[in-house]
């Protein structure tokens, strides 16, 4: 069970951890305002998902642009403009398996650059049941301890410092980070605390991102660490999705989309909004999708009460068009009439779905053209609104 980095920071600070000056922010002024409180020429914004490697990000409708989870403001004003880019719209990241997630707050910081980066993870190894604590050190130097009885003795904190060739105030200061990352890991009954990057700065160690991964059948001890996760509980919808297997993407527009894959997806929202029409969701079944699993994701878009109409875009490759055909077949019954349904499919079975929605008689529009099926529904929904 993960939390997101200001509330993780938020833990750290109240144990101790050095940190930089951050505040999180919920609008573009909220962002302006955190940077001139911290003060400074130059700041840090970024976006608060369940993921790291933020800075590798891809926004879900930004294709063109250079704009990532992390980036970098010189004033104020820019800190606030660097927020609305992010707020509002989905994050993928290389940890997230291709889901995009949505950006609702971000975590302004002060901006610093330093030296000696260091990773520091402290981690139960289910194998042996025992902690194990690794450093990642300059150069690329991996040091891993094992700690006896779950604890720091001093005989292992003494060979860490040698390993690392720190002495005096450097080694004082390591000594004391290794001394709070492990009182983390006692304090939640923690799976793994993590301290990622950690810098070298003029005025010591700082830790610039980390994580703890709880233990989800401990959290009622933790009520403060629960009462952050309730907060950050997901869309009903997104929720509902998760649990039969397929992803909802909640949007601003007026046409659902239904695919069968991110990349699908991403160019099925491109080509609508190319084409001067808006998306309200995208559900993306994935490649091997049950006749369910298509049913329940058309209820669920047809469910969502801002939408005038849905599009339905396939490419069978291990997905079978007649299986996805059949889905929607058994969902057709939650259609309201005049709501403009357009199902484009090409690939594995296509021309036996497009035979079964035929026969159907049901209130399909079966095309065969990606660019085709977008202008048609585009059309149909200008005609019903």
């Amino acid at each position: 069970m993960l939390i997101k980095e200001y509330q993780v920071k938020k833990i750290f600070k109240k144990h101790g951890v050095p940190l930089l000056r951050g505040g999180v922010a919920y609008t573009p002024e909220e962002a302006r305002r955190v940077a001139e409180e911290i003060g400074g020429k130059a700041w840090v914004v970024k976006a608060q998902i369940l993921a790291g490697s933020r800075s590798a990000g891809r926004f879900l409708d930004g294709a063109e642009e250079e704009l990532s989870g992390i980036a970098w403001a010189n004033a104020p004003m820019m800190a606030a403009a660097l927020a609305e880019q992010m707020l509002g719209r989905y994050l993928q990241t290389p940890e997230t398996g291709g889901i995009y997630h949505e950006v609702q707050r971000v975590y302004v910081e002060e901006a610093c650059l330093g030296q000696g980066e260091y990773q520091m993870s402290l981690r139960i190894d289910f194998l042996t049941q025992k902690l194990i604590l690794t450093i990642v050190s300059a150069g690329n130097m991996l040091h891993r301890y094992e700690l006896p009885g779950y604890r720091l003795d001093v005989r292992t904190e003494r060979r860490v410092l040698r390993e690392l060739r720190l002495k005096d105030g450097k080694a004082d200061q390591m000594a004391d980070l290794l001394r709070r990352q492990v009182a983390l890991f006692e304090a939640y009954g923690a799976i793994a605390v993590e301290f990622d990057p950690v810098i070298e700065t003029a005025g010591g160690f700082v830790v610039l991102d980390g994580r703890i991964v709880f233990d989800s059948d401990s959290l009622f001890r933790y009520p403060e660490v629960a009462g952050m996760i309730e907060i950050e509980a997901g869309r009903e919808r997104e929720a509902a999705a998760r649990q039969h297997q397929f992803r909802y993407i909640h949007l601003e527009g007026n046409i659902a989309c239904l695919v069968n894959g991110i990349g699908l997806g991403q160019a099925t929202i491109d080509s609508i909004h190319r084409n001067g029409g808006q998306v309200a969701c995208l559900l993306d079944i994935g490649t091997e999708p049950s006749r369910d699993a298509v049913a329940r994701a058309l209820k669920m878009a047809l469910s969502d009460p801002d939408i005038d109409g849905v599009l339905v875009n396939i490419f069978g490759g291990i997905t079978r068009c007649d299986e996805i055909a059949e889905g929607l077949i058994a969902a057709s019954g939650e259609i309201l009439a005049g709501l403009p349904v357009v199902v484009r499919m090409d690939g594995t079975n296509a021309h036996i779905g497009r035979r079964l929605l035929f026969e159907s008689r049901l209130s399909f529009t079966v095309v065969q053209k990606m660019d085709e099926a977008v202008r048609t529904i585009i059309q149909q929904v200008r005609e019903v609104s």
